[in-house]
């Protein structure tokens, strides 16, 4: 297990939530130094790091649903209106929420209303603090990621574009390091955009491209062969 994983798999309690409140860079710069800040110089490399960023991610919003449930769970401790299920639900789908807490309370306050609570306003008021909490967190740890993510795509983009314009190289790979050059550039500008999909399947939306070689290079043999 990597470390960064151990990290948020301690997340099991309110007294651990709060410790990755005080410090949500701890994270990231646990991912950090697990990958390391060099440049790859191989596309199989550079789409392993992707999908480890990808993946990454993806336990950070895993770990937000389970701090959901425990901070749900503490802020109905008294109360018994909204039933276990339906607080599951609630966690489970808490960064859906997202931008949209009103959606949450107005769904918390009819589960209340129909658990028999006496103040279904003031339960629901109880979930949306706790879920606002935990997508706070989830904000805060998550830019720390995708800073490494901006980084990380703007050191390995000059690589890409040597690699594109590389008259050494085959043309089918030189196209290939073509779109993961445009791909690293947008990445360094959208962070955010790692999470849409695999890497593969972001370099094929580029359109095909062949970058013009480096005018700096030495000709081949082949490139002279082909000259005369």
């Amino acid at each position: 297990m990597s470390s960064a994983q151990h990290l948020l798999d301690q997340i099991q309690s309110p007294a651990r939530i709060a410790a990755a409140e005080a410090d949500p860079a701890a994270y990231a710069a646990e991912l950090a130094g697990e990958l390391g800040g060099g440049p790859l110089d191989a596309l199989d490399a550079l789409d392993a790091r992707d999908a480890r960023l990808r993946h990454a991610l993806a336990q950070l919003d895993a770990m937000i649903e389970r701090a959901a449930r425990i901070r749900i769970d503490h802020a109905l401790a008294d109360d018994a209106s909204i039933a276990t299920p339906t607080r599951k639900v609630f966690a489970a789908t808490v960064v859906g929420y997202a931008g949209r807490l009103a959606l949450l309370e107005a769904r918390a306050r009819d589960a209340s209303a129909r658990g028999g609570a006496a103040d279904p306003a003031g339960i629901a008021e109880r979930v949306v603090d706790a879920a606002s909490a935990v997508l706070a967190l989830r904000a805060a740890i998550q830019a720390g990621v995708l800073a490494l993510v901006r980084d990380l795509a703007a050191a390995a983009a000059p690589l890409a574009d040597r690699s594109a314009r590389d008259v050494r190289l085959d043309e089918p790979t030189r196209r290939r390091w073509s779109a993961a050059r445009r791909e690293l550039e947008a990445l360094a500008s959208q962070p955010e955009r790692i999470t849409s999909a695999a890497l593969p399947a972001r370099l094929a939306a580029w359109p095909d491209q062949l970058d013009d070689p480096d005018p700096t290079q030495e000709p081949t043999f082949a490139d002279m062969i082909e000259l005369d």
